[in-house]
């Protein structure tokens, strides 16, 4: 009888013990397949053991951002899809939407991403980095400035191949800086030279390097061989007539264009105090 005891409360061990696998089974899979909801809809083909390991570090019912960490081993292969996928490109997001992505410090400090070797995912926000094997996923749409500056240029700005915006506002004036730059097709450039010929702001003399620094960011700007370039002072009023009538005195700041002819881009910055 005792025997008989024993046995089932062995028996009865080992059903507990295969009952709690089975769970912690189903919650590990439950996790599995809820990790890889976020990067299965970026139109890659990524299996959960490539995903060594992933970080939330932000992630509400507005925005999630997280980075996951993929296998060095499985670099060539997705690189290899990005490079054939219309999905993904090289393809820059603007200025602001790439200051969202962030990597941490183990002290909990916000640094830049390594921009060496990177695809934008084109539907949304995601970021691929080759060269750290880390994607990085944004889930939200940031809002920030950016203003259109076509009338002002005399050059149609919406179409374009990509543009990179750099733009820091403030203020109740909304001063600050706009720092865009546009790449255009063959096509398009040929139009807007031909925009940029008749145009009485725009000159093809090359403006003084104590200009052309403003382009911290595109120092290639120094270096163009044939361009179109524009000055002028600005005056941030909301009286329109002073806008286009006011002193040196009375200029808030200054805006300056310049126009790769050999390479279609446009180099934009504008700055007010």
């Amino acid at each position: 009888m005792k025997i008989k005891n024993k046995l089932k409360t062995i028996v009865l061990i080992i059903d507990t013990f295969i009952i709690f696998l089975i769970i912690i089974y189903f919650f590990g899979l439950k996790y599995i397949v809820k990790a890889d909801n976020d990067y299965k809809k970026l139109g890659l083909d990524i299996n959960y053991y490539e995903v060594k390991y992933y970080t939330v570090f932000e992630e509400d019912i507005f925005e999630e951002y997280k980075v996951y960490k993929i296998s060095n081993g499985s670099i060539k292969r997705l690189k290899e899809q990005m490079e054939n996928s219309e999905l993904w490109s090289k393809n820059k997001y603007y200025e602001y939407i790439m200051n969202e992505f962030y990597d941490v410090t183990v002290d909990d400090e916000k640094i830049p991403i390594d921009r060496q070797d990177i695809y934008y995912y084109e539907k949304g926000y995601a970021i691929f980095d080759v060269k750290n094997a880390k994607l990085y996923y944004l889930k939200g749409n940031p809002y920030k400035h950016h203003s259109d500056y076509s009338k002002i240029l005399g050059i149609k700005t919406n179409n374009y191949v990509s543009r990179e915006i750099y733009s820091v506002r403030g203020g109740p004036q909304n001063d600050g800086t706009d720092y865009y730059t546009y790449q255009f097709t063959e096509e398009q450039g040929k139009e807007i030279i031909n925009t940029l010929e008749k145009s009485t702001k725009w000159s093809k003399n090359r403006l003084e390097d104590e200009r052309l620094d403003d382009f911290e960011h595109n120092k290639e700007v120094l270096l163009i061989e044939n361009g179109y370039y524009h000055y002028e002072k600005v005056c941030r009023t909301r009286d329109e007539n002073k806008k286009h009538n006011f002193t040196d005195e009375e200029a808030t700041g200054w805006e300056i264009g310049v126009y790769d002819c050999d390479k279609n881009i446009l180099y934009y910055y504008w700055t007010s105090y």
